[in-house]
């Protein structure tokens, strides 16, 4: 059998954006013709000196993709590569050269930049897969949350924890608090190694709570008898004793409590990443 085809990546920045566009590229055929290996990818090249390190790999059996954004390193690379007869294909330039005759500008030329916006693009996706998955108790990766949320059902955990990481990239789990000693020793054990100062309580007015309650009972209750069984949930009684329990829990452990009731989610977010030291909008804080 003939042996894989080999493929090398060099990149001035991350090699993601090569990386993506191979696989895109390499979509369009039937897995079963393909015979490739990805060798390596080569990242932060920025001078002759590495480039040359390289090339002293490979021969004219390889395949090269680069995004090199430099134009002396880029014409001094590309020469090279034909002199060793290799197939090779700077990503960008086909690009930069259109769009330069297009809009009549010169770009910057600014190696890794395009990373800059790539980066904060999947740290918010990664947000968004983290704080669903560690939706109203779940997940088990609690340890990697920027935020931690807990409160009574209906407080509004969940649009807020969306709210946070489809914004601004911050990973939450929010955790439901249930009048139940057991279940509170559970919460407080799990909470142990986390940074104490990045969990908050959700506290909303009980006669509000009840009220909120009520309506989305009625949305689920399809007859009466369904119906009486919700009656316990927004019973103002219980809500009441929901509500003390939930606030003694967070002043024993001294945790920054938030009043939502009949406050807007994006006022509730700015809140709680004001109380984090997060300013503009720049997350920046979940890096240090």
């Amino acid at each position: 059998m003939d042996e894989p085809k080999n493929i090398i990546i060099i990149s001035d920045g991350t090699g993601k954006t090569a990386k993506r566009l191979m696989d895109a590229v390499l979509a369009q055929y039937s897995e079963y013709a393909l015979d490739y290996e990805l060798l390596h990818t080569y990242k932060e090249v920025r001078d002759r000196k590495t480039l040359d390190e390289i090339l002293d790999k490979i021969d004219d059996s390889y395949l090269v993709i680069f995004s090199i954004i430099n134009e002396d390193l880029d014409k001094y690379f590309h020469e090279r590569l034909q002199d060793m007869e290799i197939l090779h294909l700077n990503i960008l330039r086909p690009m930069l050269i259109t769009m330069s005759k297009f809009l009549g500008v010169r770009p910057d030329y600014r190696p890794g930049i395009l990373h800059v916006v790539d980066h904060r693009y999947y740290e918010k996706v990664d947000a968004i897969g983290y704080t669903v998955e560690h939706d109203d108790g779940g997940g088990s990766l609690i340890e990697e949350a920027d935020v931690i949320l807990l409160g009574l059902s209906r407080t509004c955990k969940t649009p807020i924890s969306m709210y946070l990481a489809c914004n601004f990239g911050v990973k939450v789990a929010n955790i439901p608090i249930v009048p139940d000693d057991v279940i509170k020793a559970n919460i407080l054990k799990k909470l142990i190694p986390l940074k104490q100062t990045s969990i908050f309580g959700l506290m909303m007015q009980p006669e509000v709570l009840a009220q909120v309650r009520e309506e989305r009972s009625q949305f689920l209750a399809r007859d009466a008898a369904r119906e009486e069984r919700f009656s316990n949930y927004y019973d103002i009684r219980e809500v009441r004793k929901e509500f003390r329990f939930s606030r003694e829990l967070f002043e024993s452990q001294g945790w920054e409590t938030i009043d939502v009731t009949r406050r807007a989610i994006e006022e509730i977010s700015l809140e709680i990443l004001q109380n984090l030291g997060l300013h503009n909008g720049d997350p920046g804080w979940l890096k240090d």
